[in-house]
């Protein structure tokens, strides 16, 4: 079975819970940074700090505009002799170019990956043995290196070669489900891990989608682009916008950016992402002003039923 083929195939949308399921992810791409100053190129442009990651570790990380805002937020996953980005694939290349404007002299590799396959690994069973147990650790595998994801649910990320496409297939011969990437979505929304796409970039600041808060930024690494901005509202304030899990009975799902209002229209927030849950209503990740956490709120016409706090801000 070819990689095509695997995300041609029919998925659940809900799969059982007491049966391993793997979705494709085609809507992820990978950006290969390598070379001998890959780490000092990445470090001195992310939000994060790339130095204290080993090998078969990843972390969230952001890359911001210079004004503060985020152009997106992806995994950064560290192999032996390189660095992997692995991000909406609607964005991959322009960040690839815009990572490639600030190559100068660094001697840094840059390439979008047209051989490397992202799929998502759910409840595996137990013939995979040895996972690793801590989010954000990983392992090799034979299908690849697995990177463990945050949630309820014990996932994966397995970054893959296509042409391992066969052990997949395998796997759907013996009991394993098919689900979708909406559902990996779903499952990301439900943890908290926030999301940037092309409707969204340069909409938020890390702080207004928790991205501090979920560990994807340092404030003990040197500078980036954005750094100050970021680095004032943390120090001199606080954050007037949090990131919240808002539900909507029914309705059209929401885009990324779309505004969340009061009844007068005023502006209380933006949608960050959103997907379909298991009874049909609408699970939206929400930057929402503070100030506006108990008035009654709206996406597009459907009232928001239910806001809740995806982590505990104590700062």
């Amino acid at each position: 079975m070819s990689w095509q083929n695997l995300i041609q195939q029919q998925a659940v949308a809900f799969p059982n819970e007491s049966q391993p399921a793997l979705t494709p992810l085609a809507d992820l791409s990978i950006i290969i940074v390598s070379g001998d100053d890959a780490e000092s190129f990445l470090q001195n442009l992310l939000t994060n700090d790339v130095n204290a990651l080993k090998p078969h570790q990843a972390q969230l990380n952001g890359l911001c505009s210079p004004k503060g805002r985020l152009l997106a937020i992806f995994q950064l996953i560290k192999r032996e002799q390189d660095y992997l980005i692995v991000l909406p694939a609607e964005l991959a290349e322009a960040i690839a170019q815009r990572l490639t404007m600030f190559k100068l002299r660094s001697k840094v590799d840059i390439a979008l990956s047209d051989s490397l396959a992202a799929v998502g690994i759910i409840n595996p069973d137990n013939k995979m043995t040895d996972l690793p147990s801590i989010t954000m650790q990983g392992r090799d595998t034979e299908l690849g290196l697995l990177i463990k994801q945050a949630g309820q649910s014990p996932r994966f990320l397995a970054i893959c070669e296509k042409d391992k496409m066969l052990l997949l297939s395998e796997w759907l011969t013996n009991g394993w489900q098919l689900t979708t990437q909406a559902f990996w979505q779903l499952l990301d929304i439900e943890a908290g891990v926030p999301a940037i796409f092309n409707d969204s970039k340069e909409q938020f600041t890390p702080q207004q989608v928790n991205l501090e808060l979920v560990g994807g930024v340092s404030f003990k690494k040197g500078c980036y682009p954005g750094q100050e901005v970021v680095a004032r509202l943390h120090y001199l304030g606080s954050p007037n916008r949090r990131m919240f899990l808002a539900k909507v009975g029914s309705g059209e799902l929401p885009q990324a950016n779309t505004p969340v209002s009061d009844e007068d229209d005023n502006i209380l927030g933006h949608v960050v992402q959103a997907q379909t849950a298991h009874d049909n209503t609408l699970l939206c990740q929400v930057s929402m002003k503070l100030s506006a956490i108990t008035t009654k709120a709206y996406i597009g016409d459907n009232a928001v039923t239910e806001l809740t706090a995806l982590v505990n801000d104590e700062g």
